[in-house]
């Protein structure tokens, strides 16, 4: 029998990366038309709790994390 044909399903329908050059604004940004979410609904914050400034890159909000 041929194991071809059958495609893959997966449980997301919306997917999308951000790139780590990217500005955490952006990024919101981004999240929230995605998701069509409404504006401010989406908060990107440090390990400390602050709010991430908008001008800060996604890669240096993700160093922080530690990945």
């Amino acid at each position: 029998m041929d194991k071809k044909g059958t495609p893959k399903t997966f449980a997301a329908k919306r997917t999308f990366s951000l790139r780590r050059d990217a500005s955490v604004g952006a990024g919101i940004r981004t999240i929230e038309s995605v998701f069509g979410l409404p504006e401010g609904s989406v908060r990107l914050q440090l390990p400390s709790g602050r709010r991430a400034r908008t001008d800060k890159k996604i890669g240096a909000l993700l160093s922080d994390f530690g990945c």
